[in-house]
């Protein structure tokens, strides 16, 4: 018994351990799966020769877009059909020969996301072997590498992409790689007109090397700072010195060096890109050369001589025609600055259609003014002769220029002189007759005017303006007596009433005062106009504090003028200054007067011969579009909304009637948003 119960506590203690081995086992392998399960890699395992999932982490799922009761215990191709040309026979080759397979951006078709989707994966196809030495199945871990392969096909695209655009470039172009600047990269350019190499002389050499004579020259300290501070370099008809095939040769070059960076930003090479403009620059230093004589042989002449390029439009000219420009000798000017010296009246008319002429006969010729910087006005004569190309194209032209402004005042004093005594002889003529005429039209019009003056002031003062101040003091009456019997929609009326009557009352005193600008009773006397701009600011005194305007004028001079209607002009123009003014901005109206020639008086019924005074009002306004210059002086006539800005359209009409009634002009220069500028100009005396 003693024996069977030792026997017996032995039996329980294997059946315990044995039990406790299972468990260990179980946990083991629960383990395990947990562990695949969560890996940041796909793990699968396929059993037997059909391939059958027996389990799969979630992210291997994920790869291949499965759920895991669609995938996992059922065979592989069932689930990825798309699969089986790709992978079926490495399959049946590792099954069969238990030698694992890798991976290495294996390309493979798989169905995601509802379509056939190109991946690439780097995976190990691991044989599982039993104790018993058999083959039950594999295991596969997968990782996806489809972004990295796609990135790194559009890297090598984008390479040979820049390769390409480098070989074939026009310009010379060469890479350089690391600080060493070893040769990577070479155009035919660069080797054939400027190394004088061929590709396998300088490939994957150190350009120092290849060039020592570049090393101590500008362009490669440049060199160096540009790989060392990561900057771009850039510059124009620098010299360069290269020994290529056949010696020692000077270039002159537009250069480039561009660094190229790697992903980190280091700086890993430079791509050099030169043009050759060797050609260029020696052609102008012999143009240079040849002014210079031919300046030494024409400043005798006062003739300054001059070479334009037709497709550069840059020009070379001798110091003398700066001169006549009105500037030192040495002052450098543009072909275009020229241009813009010339008077606006004449750079069309007669530099532009004289260009245009010469292209098609060759031959340049014009007379024309320009503008100094001091404002004075010069004439200037240009005749020149157009060169042609191998292909008869015009490329550049050649000529002289010469200051002619005294020849043209003595033509223009003998004109001036010959008009008047051909004036007086037909004066002396019909003079008696004249005067007669004009004395006999003058009285009809004035009995005329004044009679049909008289009747429309009485009308306008008595019989209009009556009426209305009886329907704005009824309006006024109902509204205080008669205000809690009326309802809102009938206070409105009443006060629009108000409102257009007291309208209409502005209205009949704007046609007064036009009225009166038309009378024919005219006194002239000589009137001090400071006198008139002081009466002015007092009558608009209210309408100035409330605006915060100011008002800046020169000492003005004294005119011949009728004074009343000039001090109309003048509460007419600061009016409506200071009425379109621009919201939040003070109004800021400047006044200016000056003496100008007839022929710069940018208007048709200015006399050229004349010289004429003038008044500028400026201000800082709403301004106006140009196109509507001559709409704004005419009666009625307005530019803006009524809401907007108070006002009868009279006004300006008013003041263009009080010019013409001192035989003057008047013009009007404005910019949306900028402001507006009125200008009076009378014949001197």
């Amino acid at each position: 018994m003693g024996n069977l119960h030792q026997e017996t506590g032995s039996t329980e203690r294997v059946v315990d351990t044995k039990s406790y081995a299972q468990t260990s086992v179980n946990d083991s392998e629960t383990k395990f799966r947990n562990t695949m399960r969560q890996a940041p890699v796909g793990i699968t395992i396929l059993r037997g020769p059909e391939f059958f999932v027996e389990m799969a982490n979630d992210t291997y799922l994920s790869i291949v877009d499965k759920r895991e009761d669609e995938f996992v215990n059922k065979p592989l191709f069932e689930s990825l059909p798309e699969a089986r040309n790709s992978i079926e026979e490495i399959l049946n080759r590792v099954l069969k020969t238990a030698i694992p397979y890798n991976g290495n951006e294996f390309e493979i078709i798989i169905k995601r996301f509802g379509k056939p989707e190109q991946c690439y994966f780097n995976f190990v196809y691991q044989p599982l072997i039993e104790d018993s030495g058999e083959i039950s199945g594999i295991i596969v871990v997968a990782t996806e590498v489809t972004q990295q392969v796609l990135a790194k096909q559009r890297l090598e695209r984008s390479e040979n992409q820049f390769r390409t655009l480098v070989t074939q470039s026009q310009f010379a172009k060469a890479i350089l790689k690391g600080p060493e600047f070893v040769i990577s990269i070479a155009n035919e350019s660069m080797l054939k007109n400027l190394w004088g190499r061929e590709l396998y002389e300088v490939l994957g050499q150190r350009l120092f090397d290849v060039f020592p004579e570049l090393e101590t020259q500008n362009l490669g300290k440049i060199l160096r700072d540009a790989y060392q501070s990561g900057k771009l370099y850039r510059d124009n008809e620098a010299a360069i010195v290269i020994n290529g095939n056949d010696g020692l040769k000077e270039h002159y070059v537009d250069f480039q060096y561009a660094p190229i960076f790697e992903t980190d930003d280091e700086v890993s090479g430079i791509m050099i890109s030169l043009n050759d403009v060797t050609d260029k620059v020696t052609f102008r230093k012999q143009i240079l050369e040849a002014a210079e004589r031919l300046s030494l042989a024409t400043d005798g002449t006062q003739l300054a001589t001059w070479d334009l390029d037709l497709n550069t439009k840059h020009i070379i000219y001798s110091g003398r025609l700066a001169a006549i420009f009105g500037f030192e000798e040495t002052k450098v000017l543009t072909h275009q600055q020229m241009r813009d010296f010339l008077h606006p009246d004449d750079r069309k008319a007669v530099v532009e259609k004289a260009f245009e002429m010469a292209l098609q006969t060759g031959n340049y010729y014009y007379e024309a003014r320009i503008i100094h910087p001091d404002n004075s006005i010069h004439w200037i004569r240009t005749q020149g002769k157009v060169l042609y190309d191998e292909h008869h194209r015009p490329h550049r032209m050649l000529g002289t220029m010469m200051d002619i402004t005294d020849r043209k005042e003595d033509e223009l004093a003998l004109k001036i002189s010959e008009d008047k005594y051909r004036t007086l002889a037909d004066e002396l003529e019909s003079q008696v007759q004249l005067r007669t005429k004009e004395l006999t039209v003058a009285n009809s019009e004035l009995v005329k005017t004044n009679m049909e003056l008289a009747q429309f002031a009485y009308v306008a003062s008595h019989d209009l303006q009556e009426p209305l101040r009886k329907i704005q003091t009824f309006a006024t009456r109902i509204l205080e007596t008669e205000n809690d019997n009326l309802t809102e929609r009938g206070k409105d009326y009443f006060r629009r009433m108000q409102a257009s009557s007291t309208r209409m009352q502005q209205l009949i005193v704007d046609l007064l005062a036009f009225s009166r600008a038309n009378a024919v009773e005219k006194h002239f006397e000589k009137i001090d106009l400071n006198v008139v701009l002081q009466n002015v600011t007092e009558q608009l005194g209210d309408m100035i504090l409330q605006t915060d305007a100011r008002i800046v004028s020169d000492d003005l001079p004294v005119w011949n003028i009728i004074e009343y209607q000039f001090e109309q002009l003048f509460t007419n123009l600061i009016a409506n200054a200071i009425k379109f003014t621009k919201p939040g901005t003070s109004p800021v109206i400047t006044i200016r007067s000056g003496v100008i020639p007839g022929e710069l008086i940018p208007q048709q019924d200015a006399e050229a011969y004349l010289t004429y005074q003038y008044l500028s009002f400026s201000d800082n306004g709403i301004g106006f579009d140009p196109q509507f210059k001559d709409r704004i002086f005419q009666v009625f006539q307005r530019l803006h909304n009524r809401s907007a800005y108070e006002g009868t359209g009279i006004g300006l009409a008013i003041c263009k009637k009080i010019v013409e009634n001192h035989k003057g002009l008047i013009d009007a220069i404005g910019k949306p948003g900028i402001g507006s500028t009125f200008i009076v100009y009378l014949p001197c005396e």
